[in-house]
């Protein structure tokens, strides 16, 4: 009896640290998206008005759409494993009420025949009357054992009642935390057709200058292929020099190589509190049907915020043109890896300088859209930096 309570104890304490970590797991995920939820909606707020604002706003609306409907389904899925938690603590707890039952009642034996043969002498004559030293040897032991058994039914009972005690406690506070849960999610499914009533506004707005949104969207084609050509002929240029480099060259840019691979997933962002609201692939408007190959990420940030080195690296080429949206660039390599920066309007750079991870690079404007381009390549190849930074 005792193993078995003690397999129960162990099975409830392990089930519980697990469900507690796995629901804690997605509770933090979801904080994380309400951060970046409110992030998103503030930035929306302060959206210039004019056509390239306006599909900022759209892309930042869709983006806040995508982060609350993620949103829901973490929570969704939290209040399902609270509940389910919550049925294998009702499970537990009558496993353990029923164990309580059959002690109580095995102890409520006991008491009655330790009752009926209560007077102790009746035992000392027991023993005394044995025809041996043997058979009183015998008795006494088994009345000492029928009274530590006693004893061991006596703890037994109180164990399971204060575990039955704390499953009822915690039972009562999964409880509380599915209510939360709940009420929570009503109201984030609330603001997630807000969000969509808003982003259908837009659209309408949009719409009301359709010639402008073509042409912005046809520039901003065009400018991301003005962007590859001027990223290969750099990458190009490198290419030649690095045939000239000596071998304590190479080994250095190797080892950079690699610590930039064991830094995967942990690189900064290069802005502060960014917010990815275009991904990185194959990008088709729902709406607009506009599609290109997009080989980095569109960051969301503050206006006239910092832009920074996401690893140590050299700064290989910085461009400038005043004509289109990517203002002044910034390529800067980590052994087989380049980083591309865009959005600029000054540097604090040059070329040939020597940057480390979160060094300030340039400076977004204070009067655009507080949005940078990034782009991350492995041997002249885009890699989706979501994979590497966080």
């Amino acid at each position: 009896m005792k193993r078995i309570l003690l397999i129960i104890f162990f099975l409830i304490t392990i089930t519980g640290i697990l469900q507690a970590q796995d629901v804690g797991e997605l509770q933090a995920r979801n904080r994380r998206l309400q951060q970046e939820i409110a992030t998103l909606e503030k930035r929306i707020s302060t959206t210039a008005d004019d056509i390239r604002g306006q599909l900022n706003q759209h892309r930042l609306g869709q983006r806040l759409l995508s982060s609350r409907q993620e949103l829901i389904r973490g929570m969704e899925e939290e209040l399902a494993r609270l509940n389910d938690s919550i049925t294998k603590k009702n499970l537990m707890i009558a496993r353990l009420k029923q164990e309580r039952q059959e002690l109580t009642t095995a102890y409520e034996s006991l008491l009655l025949q330790a009752y009926r043969h209560r007077d102790k002498k009746l035992w000392i004559m027991h023993v005394l009357s044995s025809e041996s030293a043997l058979q009183a040897y015998r008795r006494w032991r088994y009345f000492r054992n029928y009274s530590d058994y006693m004893r061991t039914q006596e703890k037994k009972i109180r164990e399971t009642e204060a575990l039955l005690r704390r499953e009822e406690i915690r039972l009562v506070s999964l409880q509380q935390e599915r209510v939360k849960a709940r009420d929570q999610l009503a109201r984030e499914i609330v603001r997630m057709q807000d969000d969509q009533r808003k982003l259908n506004n837009n659209i309408r707005k949009l719409q009301q200058n359709e010639k402008q949104l073509k042409a912005a969207l046809q520039k901003r084609i065009e400018e991301q292929r003005k962007l590859d050509n001027e990223i290969q002929k750099a990458l190009a240029v490198l290419e030649k020099k690095d045939e000239a480099r000596d071998p304590g060259a190479i080994e250095a840019a190797r080892a950079l190589s690699a610590d930039f691979v064991a830094n995967k997933g942990n690189l900064p962002w290069p802005l502060k509190d960014a917010v990815v609201i275009e991904r990185f692939g194959r990008i088709t408007d729902p709406k607009w049907g506009f599609v290109f190959d997009n080989k980095g990420v569109t960051l969301s940030g503050p206006r006239g915020g910092d832009v920074v080195a996401v690893f140590n690296g050299t700064v290989a080429s910085i461009w400038m043109d005043n004509r289109d949206s990517y203002l002044i660039r910034v390529l800067v390599t980590h052994g087989e890896f380049s980083t591309i920066y865009c959005h600029m309007v000054d540097v604090v750079v040059r070329e040939g300088d020597q940057v480390n991870t979160g060094q300030k690079i340039g400076t977004l404007s204070p009067l655009g859209e507080g949005s940078s381009y990034f782009q991350l390549l492995r041997n002249g190849i885009p890699v989706n930096p979501a994979d590497w930074c966080r």
